[in-house]
């Protein structure tokens, strides 16, 4: 139970980070300078769709590697090392 317990909360931040992801990305906001007054256009919605799915790939591949590390039994490094 516990187990299955520690499963659903990691899922459950993982949900939470991609959704956060996915607005700050996802949802481009107009800025406006004050300074010199012209607006900041949002990027074109294609490089707000590479850059979340290089954010993705990026979080997966780390996923992978730690599900690797643990099922290989390495131990981590010392906290002095």
């Amino acid at each position: 139970m516990r187990r299955a317990w520690s499963a659903a909360r990691r899922r459950a931040s993982a949900v939470t980070g991609l959704l956060a992801v996915v607005a700050l990305v996802g949802l481009p906001v107009e800025v406006t300078i004050r300074l010199f007054e012209h607006p900041v256009i949002a990027p074109p919605r294609l490089a707000s769709l590479l850059l979340l799915g290089s954010c993705l790939l990026l979080v997966g591949s780390g996923l992978g590697l730690r599900r690797l590390e643990a099922r290989s039994g390495a131990r981590p490094p010392a906290s002095g090392a």
